[in-house]
């Protein structure tokens, strides 16, 4: 009687308590029962929450990568959009940020190619683009006087439109840049990066001075000088193309602050000095690189050089 009893006992909690655990799984009534199945403890209510994702899922990759992964790729994906909607002037400043903050390391070459190809039309070619304004040729326009309407230089306007400076004719379109530019300089990469209106237009290789002479802060345009003659620190005065003139074809003087004067950025004679620090403080140039950066340059320019 006692083992007939038992029995009834035992059907009738299994009949109570079998629906509840039923497949290990807790009723939907009831979002605080403890499910105890072999060695696992677990509330019924977080059998519905969402599985833990291993953190490193993606194969062997330490989380860093994969967190950086998730933070760059936002960044090209809309790159990539503006692109196939055909949005440049969108695009270049989207890159100039990534490349300007080295938000992507790795990939500084790659972006640094499609900034310069973006920009032969956005900056370097006659085509309309928001970095610039149209300008219609008047009658007794020359090409001075229509450069310093626009506060830029005329070399600038003449270099992007492919112009002679004593031939314009009424009715010319003429392509004028608008807006500030910038220098950036980093001493050790060896780079000089040109900015008009804080986005990327270029970046050039320089030479800086030995003994980390080139000085680092925010530097003003003091003056400007197409073939200069070098006044040498040891008293001697060498004009343009003397063998001695070390200062190339261009000459960007930096107004002179406490304790540093006379600095400047120029071209050179020693084209081997480009990518080393051998100069007496200034910043070296190729001469066709330094003609280049002097058309964009005015008075008002910022010079920044970092370490």
């Amino acid at each position: 009687m006692k083992i007939i009893l038992n029995s009834l006992l035992i059907a009738f909690l299994a009949y109570l308590f079998l629906p509840l655990f039923n497949n290990g799984i807790a009723s939907e009534k009831d979002k605080d029962i403890i499910i105890y199945k072999k060695d696992i403890i677990i509330r019924s209510d977080e059998l519905k929450a969402e599985p833990k994702k291993d953190k490193n899922a993606e194969g062997t990759k330490p989380i860093e990568e994969l967190v950086e992964k998730k933070r760059e790729t936002p960044s090209l994906d809309i790159v990539d959009k503006y692109l196939k909607e055909g949005k440049k002037y969108e695009a270049r400043n989207a890159l100039s940020d990534i490349f300007i903050n080295k938000k992507i390391p790795e990939k500084q070459k790659e972006i640094n190619e499609l900034l310069n190809k973006l920009n032969e039309e956005l900056i370097f070619s006659p085509l309309p683009s928001p970095d610039a304004t149209m300008y219609t040729v008047q009658a007794g326009d020359i090409m001075a006087l229509i450069a310093k309407q626009f506060k830029t230089n005329y070399e600038l306007i003449i270099r992007i439109n492919n112009k002679s400076p004593t031939r314009l004719n009424i009715g010319d379109k003429l392509k004028i840049l608008t807006g500030k530019s910038k220098i950036l300089i980093s001493k050790s990469d060896f780079t000089l990066t040109l900015l008009l209106n804080d986005h990327y237009v270029k970046q050039y290789r320089i030479g800086i001075g030995k003994n980390d002479k080139t000085p680092v802060g925010t530097f003003e345009v003091k003056n400007k000088l197409k073939e200069p003659t070098w006044y040498s620190p040891n008293g001697g005065i060498f004009p343009y193309r003397h063998p001695e003139n070390i200062l190339g074809t261009r000459w960007i003087g930096f107004k002179d602050k406490p304790d540093l004067y006379g600095y400047g950025i120029h071209g050179t004679a020693l084209p081997d000095s480009i990518g080393a620090a051998s100069s007496n403080g200034c910043v070296r140039m190729v001469n066709s690189d330094v003609e280049e950066i002097y058309d964009f340059v005015t008075l008002d320019t910022k010079i920044i050089i970092q370490r």
